[in-house]
């Protein structure tokens, strides 16, 4: 039986000292990062340490700085809000103090002199009101909008123009919310007028530049730009069109014509003034929707049977733009605005050229820029133009200037469709039923009356005088003046007296149709009357000055008309104020709850970053056991002599 030798290895130095080396380096490491736990109160001071905690804390942290910029914005609304709200209480005590001062003097027992004395109260509060209106915070402007960098009322034609706008400005109060944190002077002043609201339907013709949202569709809820079908008698399949993404009408009929052409039908599309043509050009023709789809519906051109005729499509009601040109408005007729209009406003009137314009923000412009705080806009349905009087204590009327410009615009501020209820700032037409209203004089001695009972409109009055003229046998024709604006009455009878306008029945129907005492003497056969349907700013400023220049005239109807509507916008103004309220109160929640929030997050990401100390402090020992344990180890595993090395 063989012996096999057994061979006895041995480790060497150097292997031990590795070892030795490997394993001291480890435990100062770990002894190292317990020991930065301890001195920074941190879990992990390296996303390798712990990676499942570090994601977690990356989004934690993520979210909090979310938290804390939304905490931000929401301590800048509710400090805007507050700012506002008590903007708007000194503006409450202020009217409230107006009104006390209206009371006193209405009826007959002030004096002149008191009143005129009161009158200066009344303007110096006034100045006090605007003066809160220009009120800042954080270096900005409170009421003037989105243009928090400019005052928003100065003085201006004698009055007070506001030139901020209406829009919010929006604090991101959530990931999805936004929270409007202002309100406009125009909203809470009552700065802006009712406008000078565009009476015609400008009517622009559709073309093949007219944008698709800019179209109202035959539905009136715009087009659907899905896909729809156009089904040929005898074809195999039917053709089917894709609108997704197209911009305008003509990107319509492209398509539709090229997808007629890669099918190898016939039909073609063309643009009308008003919608979309499909000619079939042979075979019978169907088009319908896909599915729930609304496309063709929305476009006016779905049939309800196979048709070889030209498929009209319905009007599509194009929507006015800035880009418009005038030459395609009146159903592509145009209108003719050579002429220009006249803009007048706190006495002061300006011609407005328009000879050169072309397209609607041509005559925006021109408006915009004529130097009398008017503001000429398209109004919200896209149908016609709006022009605003943005100064309050004045009245701003726009006439005609020879030609039919303004009345073709729809802006003429005094026309035959102008209801009588609505003039003189909706005072209305004063008539006495039954009886005569008023009592017209020619020149030439001869006179008849004028009964305005059922006349609802400037045209029935105007109707109703000459009607009188004429039963009566007196040359006298009643129209609107070329020029400017109100009510001319042309006298031929060819006297030499004087025309005139009385009053008749105590009716009060002459002064409030603008005739009040008008007296043509003279060589002149002409009475013009004033424009009484002009646009003002119907707010607390124009209250105040109507109370001020009542009281400087002694008169104590004008201060019981401005102390009712003192009355009437101080109801206005506290809704609005409960409005600043509500939305001060909503934001105070938000911040209660995002503070909350904020809270939460930071607990959470306490419990992945910071420290368990008792836990920490025991590794740290482990660690600083086992460092030593290695040392003592070392030392005698390396303790070697001659006899290590003999052996």
């Amino acid at each position: 039986m063989a012996v096999h030798p057994i061979n006895i290895s041995r480790v060497s130095n150097t292997l031990r000292t590795s070892s030795l080396l490997t394993t001291l380096r480890r435990s100062t490491l770990t002894l190292f990062q317990e020991q930065n736990r301890i001195s920074t109160g941190r879990q992990f001071l390296a996303p390798s340490e712990d990676p499942g905690r570090a994601a977690r804390s990356l989004r934690l942290n993520e979210i909090l700085d979310q938290q804390d910029q939304l905490l931000t914005n929401i301590r800048h609304g509710a400090n805007v809000l507050d700012a506002t709200d008590q903007a708007m209480a000194e503006v409450s005590n202020l009217v409230i103090d107006s009104q006390s001062i209206a009371s006193q003097h209405i009826g007959a027992l002030s004096s002149p002199d008191e009143r005129e004395a009161a009158a200066e109260v009344v303007a110096s509060i006034r100045e006090q009101l605007i003066a809160v209106g220009n009120r800042t915070f954080g270096g900005r402007y409170l009421f003037a909008g989105r243009m928090t960098d400019l005052q928003p009322f100065i003085g201006a034609l004698g009055g007070t123009a506001f030139r901020g706008d209406g829009g919010n400005i929006f604090a991101r109060t959530d990931q999805d919310e936004l929270a409007a944190i202002n309100v406009g002077g125009d909203f809470i002043f009552g700065a802006l007028s009712s406008q000078v609201q565009g009476f015609v339907d400008l009517n622009p013709q559709l073309t093949a530049d007219t944008r698709v949202e800019d179209l109202a569709g035959a539905t009136l809820r715009g087009i659907s730009l899905g896909t729809f079908e156009i089904v040929v008698d005898g074809a195999a399949a039917p053709v089917t069109i894709d609108l997704a993404g197209a911009d305008s009408i003509g990107d319509i009929v492209e398509r539709i014509n090229l997808a007629a052409t890669n099918a190898g039908a016939t039909f073609t599309a063309a643009v009308s003034p008003t919608g979309l043509t499909i000619t079939p050009n042979g075979a019978a023709i169907t088009i319908r929707d896909i599915s729930t789809g609304t496309t063709a519906r929305d476009l006016g051109i779905v049939t309800a049977a196979p048709t070889n005729v030209a498929v009209n499509g319905t009007d599509l009601q194009p929507r006015l733009t800035r880009t418009t040109r005038l030459a395609d408005l009146n159903g592509g007729a145009g209108i003719d605005v050579s002429a220009g209009i006249i803009l007048t406003n706190g006495g002061q009137s300006a011609v407005v050229d328009l000879s050169t314009a072309l397209t609607v923000q041509d005559v925006l412009n021109a408006i915009n820029n004529a130097g009398l705080y008017a503001r000429a806009e398209i109004n919200a349905a896209g149908t016609g133009i709006d022009v605003i009087n943005t100064v309050s204590g004045t009245t701003l009327t726009v006439g005609e200037n020879g030609g039919t410009a303004a009345t073709a615009l729809g802006i003429r501020s005094f026309e035959l469709g102008s209801t009588l209820a609505d003039l003189n700032n909706g005072q209305g037409v004063r008539t006495m039923p039954g009886v005569a209203d008023l009592t017209i004089t020619a020149k030439n001695g001869a006179s008849f009356e004028v009964n305005l009972d059922g006349a609802l409109t400037v045209f029935d009055a105007l109707a109703l005088i000459n009607q009188a003229a004429i039963t009566a046998g007196v040359p006298i024709v009643a129209d609107l003046a070329p020029t400017g604006n109100g009510i001319r009455l042309t006298d031929s009878t060819g006297g030499t007296g004087d025309l005139r306008v009385d009053r008749a029945n105590h009716s009060f129907a002459a002064d409030d149709l603008g005739l009040g005492d008008a007296v043509a003497s003279g060589a002149s056969n002409t009475i013009v009357g004033a424009d009484v349907n002009g646009a003002r700013a119907n707010g607390l400023i124009t209250a105040l000055y109507d109370l001020e220049v009542a009281l400087r005239n002694d008169d104590s109807q004008a201060i019981t008309i401005a102390a009712e509507d003192l009355d009437a916008q101080l109801v206005d103004f506290n809704r609005a104020r409960g409005i600043v309220g509500a939305r001060a109160s909503a934001m105070q929640a938000r911040l209660t709850q995002t503070e909350g929030a904020v809270f939460a997050t930071q607990e959470l990401l306490s419990s992945v970053e910071d420290l368990d100390y008792t836990e920490a402090v025991t590794k740290f020992q482990q660690a600083q056991t086992a460092l030593q344990a290695s040392l003592l180890t070392g030392s005698q595993i390396l303790n070697v002599s001659l006899m290590d090395f003999l052996s």
